[in-house]
């Protein structure tokens, strides 16, 4: 067996959740001793009264009583000589002037990451012992189509902005329980024109994304209405940005357009997208308590990425809690991966909320989410997205369950 890259690491980060992931990582490298700090002063005490060396100190900036950076002046002023890489969900130009900052220092820092974390992310640092490579340009591709305000504006002149559904599951019944509708950009010619992720981020960064998500959220309560005739006990998603959070007209302009379609909260849920940390701040948490209070459903989305946390699940009054797919993708081959979503299941556990996992792929995967008792499932091996008269035929095929492959 290969001697393990580190023997004593300090794992410094206030959110018990990146602790979780980091701790389930440094497991899967067969690290001896992993202690961790929710705070740098208590890391400071760690590190005083460890018996043996820490050779690996991994800090997040953001925290509570003792920032990042006064920790690393902490940690030159008593000489620490051991490795060290911070991370953080701080913008990157603030990332690297800190890594700046450590260096100026005498630290030995080996990296420096963003939040979200990825395994591979971190494989790069802790695996190499150095600093990661920059990575070399890409190689010139063929031009891609440009988007720009204009080409965004004809497209919601154009209605161009669709709405598919991918079924989500009921894993004790395997019956279809509801769906998520996903955003599509569809071009003249009938394909794709931008990925969603593209033109979400351009619409959020370019104050454009009030006006795609109200388009899209009329587009939703016609096709809710159309499904509800067809099934009345189905339950649909639509996405929200958190952005949009700050505006608190948003629940009553929602509850009226609900009122138009005759339709009831209880149909509708809201998972709120998260492209930065969702702060707290009175005009947010007054937004989703009010939808709380008319009966909509609220999932945090994306949780264990780093954005989606567990001070936001405490700090707002979210229902339901939805596991990112690159861990559920991954949680049958990946110890890593494997351990943040059942940290996740056990801290949903806790606040007795439901817990939705998204990135079903293959069958083990399937077993392996039912073997943890989450409820709700969706991902390609059940169901791709797919236009709303297509969800309608799939919904009613298997009425009586899916019948899924081995």
């Amino acid at each position: 067996m290969n001697e393990p890259f580190y023997k004593n690491v300090l794992l410094v980060d206030d959110d018990p959740v990146q602790i979780a992931i980091l701790g389930s990582y440094f497991a899967g490298l067969g690290t001896p001793q992993v202690q961790s700090a929710t705070n740098s002063r208590i890391a400071l005490e760690l590190l005083d009264s460890s018996k043996q060396p820490v050779d690996l100190i991994v800090s997040d900036l953001q925290m509570p009583e003792m920032d990042g950076l006064e920790f690393l002046r902490h940690l030159n002023d008593r000489n620490y000589r051991g490795a060290l890489a911070i991370m953080s969900g701080v913008k990157g130009d603030l990332l690297v002037h800190a890594a700046k900052l450590a260096n100026l220092q005498g630290l030995n820092l080996i990296g420096h990451l963003g939040k979200p974390v990825s395994k591979q992310g971190l494989d790069n640092i802790f695996l190499s012992g150095r600093k990661p490579d920059v990575p070399a340009p890409p190689a010139p591709q063929e031009e891609e189509p440009v988007l720009d305000e204009a080409v965004f504006r004809r497209a919601l002149a154009d209605r161009r902005f669709k709405l598919f559904y991918q079924p989500k599951v009921d894993t004790r019944t395997r019956q279809v329980c509801g769906a998520e509708a996903l955003a599509r950009w569809i071009g003249e010619d009938g394909s794709f024109a931008f990925p969603p992720a593209q033109f979400i981020e351009y619409a959020e960064n370019n104050d454009l994304i009030e006006e795609l998500t109200f388009q899209l959220f009329d587009i939703f309560l016609q096709d809710v209405q159309q499904f509800r005739a067809a099934n009345r006990k189905l339950h649909y998603a639509f996405n929200l940005a958190a952005s949009l959070l700050q505006n608190t007209s948003l629940p009553d302009r929602i509850c009226a357009m609900m009122n138009e379609y005759h339709l009831p909260a209880a149909m509708v849920g809201f998972e709120v997208t998260e492209t930065a940390t969702l702060n707290l701040d009175a005009a947010t948490l007054e937004v989703l308590s009010r939808l709380r209070i008319y009966d909509f459903e609220i999932s945090i989305d994306d949780f264990g990425t780093g954005h989606a946390n567990i001070r936001n699940l405490k700090d707002f009054p979210y229902s339901e809690l939805k596991i990112d797919s690159s861990f559920v993708l991954n949680a049958v081959k990946d110890s890593f991966s494997r351990r943040t979503v059942t940290s996740a299941v056990d801290l949903a556990r806790e606040l007795a909320i439901p817990v939705v996992a998204e990135g079903i792929e293959d069958r083990e995967t399937w077993d392996f989410v039912c073997s943890l008792g989450i409820e709700k499932v969706q991902g390609y091996f059940l169901a791709k997205p797919m236009p709303p008269e297509a969800f309608v035929r799939f919904a009613s095929d298997h009425s009586e369950g899916l019948v899924l492959a081995a």
